[in-house]
């Protein structure tokens, strides 16, 4: 075999153990804002997101935070920013939120020695216009069903 036909094999083998950055949204279960397909450019993971207003109350801003983590790695905060954007209910925009810099996240995923990191922006809060929020750390309380005049046994 000829140099000129071991070069395809040759970039194949470097491809198939390059390392590899995934990135993906978490929208948790009682956000009132989804988050969904993300855009990279060269410098950011996400460039841009689309936002939803799945509530019923007018959005001024949302929170975002972006983690990071390897295989058998926890979740590792590195980035976060507010995005400023005046959704009406049921509205949805795509607005530029510049997070995750490709390149430290190359480098960390390099310095760790592994092949694949996930790389995850979530909704950290939101901010209504009328300047109540809501936050993912704030756990969500049931209330109690409504009577039905059943006793139970």
């Amino acid at each position: 075999m000829t140099a000129r036909a071991l070069l395809p094999l040759i970039f194949a083998a470097t491809a198939a153990h390059a390392q590899q950055l995934v990135f993906t949204t978490v929208t948790p279960g009682t956000s009132p804002v989804w988050i969904s397909s993300p855009e990279r450019s060269k410098d950011f993971g996400f460039q841009s997101l689309e936002i939803l207003n799945d509530s019923d109350k007018a959005i001024s801003s949302v929170h975002l935070k972006v983690t990071f983590s390897a295989s058998d790695s926890p979740d590792e905060l590195i980035d976060a920013g507010h995005v400023y954007v005046s959704l009406e209910p049921g509205e949805r925009k795509r607005p530029d939120v510049f997070l995750g810099r490709i390149d430290a996240l190359s480098q960390k995923l390099q310095s760790m020695r592994k092949q694949v990191a996930w790389v995850k922006v979530t909704v950290e809060s939101v901010e209504f216009v009328d300047r109540s929020q809501w936050d993912a750390d704030t756990p969500t309380v049931l209330e109690d069903p409504p009577a039905t005049g059943v006793p139970s046994r």
